[in-house]
């Protein structure tokens, strides 16, 4: 075997070689007189610091303290600060006047911060500050806080793009035309949340299922409220009436002008050219402001309904199945109100019938009406009933001027539902009656009459006939406390003026056919005794009939000479009635308010040969006519 390595011995001092341009090593013996020098530093304590000549909040940071926290790199402490921002500003309210700038420009920053509960905080502090500041003042941030908001919406993460609505949603309540001047900006952001379509390579879209973009329900339906409140806020200027007849008096919701396009001008304007006067909008067109939301609604629409169309799809088949979730029902309803504002934005009087919305009715059309057999919660059921009056109006607005056979039989069943909603029913002789039926909520019968409106015009004359008695019934059977009762004397009292002004109407409008006339001359001829009812309970109510009477009266021949002294003879029982044993009973009049007895007063002057029980009539309560109006009483007396 071959012999082992030999071990070298461990020496026990080494001789260092020095070598030639090398530092020679210190030996190992010497002492290192070398130092090091720290301090311990102790940052001031704000809280103990005083600041007697400066704002601060309940822990003693100043405003420029709280603003430089808001950029620090912990999340605690940005959240700190933002609390402690809204601390200093309710402590003191005026530093907004002088430091709002600085104050929005550090915090609307924080809608992208990667931690919720700054995100949160952020929310409330905007919640209580944006209440205290004017409108004006908010304006000129309000491009930097969208634009911030904007950016928070197409987010990689979802947490982040969820608080972005809600934030968006409260500078839409708060500065709501501010934020709508930037829709522009606003709209592209939604598109990219509600967007279900994907580019090809050669630059196509394709359409695909409502879940590409949102994962879940509760997601889509947070964005589809506030799609629709924002939706609602741009378009506010197309609706600025807050009239329940809108739709009867603006050119753009029916065929009928408004009331000045009825009398027609002496001479032209000599600058009518120049538009110094904004003769366009007075004149019943839209102004350059007008038509550019009408253009951006009708882009959003056609970007949208993908969308709305495959969620619908997704979602109605609850009605088929006839087990309605709430989750589902709420997908369709945000789905018919956003398809609602925009179609009311976009089209002014009709829908093409080659548009994507007359697919969509007939698609919607399938279990009309909808939820027919369910028995559940009220909200449910008001639900129902608002979906089931959007669809009557979608289909009224795609049946103007159509001929298709499909479409007129499906106007019949709408304009059976209406008058089946309202109670009307016709018997075995073929007369109409009132079923006993439960009065309808109010804001679901104010979004009926434009319903009923746009039937009557593109329906036939009979359906048109029982549409109108159906409100006429309906008026009678509403309580008389009831919003509803001076919504219907109005709607009612609006179509007799129309009939007789210089403008032409529908045929089946007409009240030239000798039954519809009979009918509303029976109506008429029922206000006294509703006035004598109403008393001084519903003064709006009874303002609206005396206001008809008047109309009726002073501008229409409704009325036939047997009709006018039975009108006669209602009215005087309005002012004092001769009661067999009990003597003189005074009527509701002298309880009625000054602008009442005025309108009374005048519908009894309008009436032609005053009857002597009229006369007499009015002559015992004299006494209550307010002083200004009495010269009315004279010439009604002969005086």
């Amino acid at each position: 075997m071959p012999r082992s390595a030999k071990k070298k011995k461990a020496e026990d001092f080494k001789k260092v070689k020095l070598k030639l341009g090398k530092k020679k090593a210190p030996p190992s013996n010497a002492t290192d007189t070398s130092f090091t020098a720290k301090s311990i530093v102790l940052a001031g304590q704000s809280i103990s610091a005083d600041k007697s000549a400066q704002l601060t909040n309940s822990r003693n940071h100043t405003l420029r303290e709280l603003l430089t926290q808001l950029r620090h790199y912990s999340a605690p402490t940005r959240r700190d600060a933002v609390s402690g921002l809204g601390d200093f500003i309710t402590l003191h309210p005026e530093a907004l006047q002088a430091d709002l700038g600085p104050i929005v420009e550090a915090s609307v920053r924080l809608v992208v911060d990667s931690d919720p509960g700054v995100r949160k905080q952020l929310r409330r502090l905007y919640g209580e500050m944006l209440p205290m500041i004017p409108s004006n003042e908010l304006a000129p941030f309000m491009p930097l806080a969208v634009v911030f908001t904007c950016s928070a919406m197409t987010h990689i993460l979802d947490d982040i793009r969820a608080d972005a609505v809600q934030f968006l949603d409260l500078l839409a309540d708060t500065v709501p035309e501010s934020v709508a001047q930037l829709a522009p900006r606003v709209l592209p952001s939604f598109f990219s949340l509600l967007d279900t379509s994907t580019t090809t390579s050669d630059g196509k879209r394709t359409e695909a299922n409502a879940r590409t973009a949102l994962l879940t329900q509760s997601s889509r339906l947070a964005i589809m409220r506030s799609c629709y409140k924002f939706l609602s806020v741009i378009t506010r200027p197309l609706a600025s009436s807050t009239d329940p007849l809108w739709f009867m008096s603006s050119a753009s919701a029916s065929p009928i002008a408004p009331a000045q396009q009825l009398f027609y001008p002496d001479c032209p304007a000599p600058f009518a050219a120049m538009n110094l006067f904004d003769e366009a909008a007075v004149a019943g067109g839209d102004s350059s402001g007008d038509v550019a939301i009408r253009d951006q609604s009708a882009a959003a629409l056609d970007r949208l309904f993908p969308f709305l169309q495959a969620t619908w799809t997704e979602s109605a088949t609850i009605f088929a199945a006839g087990h309605i979730s709430t989750e589902s029902l709420e997908l369709c309803v945000r789905v018919m109100q956003i398809l609602q504002v925009l179609w009311r934005a976009a089209y002014a009087t009709a829908i093409p019938p080659n548009d994507r919305l007359a697919g969509f009715l007939r698609q919607c059309t399938v279990f009309f009406p909808l939820g027919r057999d369910f028995e559940g919660d009220a909200p449910a059921e008001t639900a129902l009933l608002t979906l089931n009056i959007q669809l009557c109006e979608l289909t009224a607005l795609v049946s103007q001027g159509s001929d298709d056979a499909d479409l007129s039989r499906t106007l019949r069943r709408v304009v059976r539902f209406v008058l089946h909603t309202l109670g009307l029913r016709t018997t075995k002789s073929g007369r109409s009656q009132q079923a006993p039926k439960r009065s309808l909520p109010h804001e679901q019968f104010v979004e009926l009459l434009p319903v009923i409106w746009r039937l009557a015009q593109c329906c036939g004359r009979q359906d048109a006939s029982q549409l109108l008695q159906a409100v006429m019934l309906y008026a009678n059977s509403c309580p008389l406390s009831s919003p509803a009762k001076t919504l219907c004397i109005r709607f009612l009292a609006r179509i007799i003026e129309l009939q007789w002004s210089r403008m032409p109407q529908h045929n089946a409008l007409d009240l030239a056919d000798s039954q519809l006339t009979e009918l509303v001359a029976e109506w008429v001829l029922g206000l006294p005794r509703l006035l004598w009812h109403l008393r001084d309970r519903n003064l709006n109510a009874s303002l609206a009939a005396a206001e008809t009477l008047r109309l009726v009266c002073q501008r229409t021949r409704l009325l036939d000479a047997q009709a006018i002294d039975t009108l006669q003879a209602g009215l005087a029982t309005l002012f004092c009635v001769d009661v067999p044993g009990k003597g003189a009973v005074h009527g509701p009049f002298r309880l009625y308010p000054p602008e009442l007895q005025r309108t009374v007063l005048e519908t009894v002057a309008c009436t032609p040969g005053h009857s002597a029980r009229l006369i007499q009539a009015v002559k015992a309560s004299s006494a209550a006519v307010a002083p200004a109006y009495a010269q009315i009483t004279n010439e009604i007396c002969g005086k």
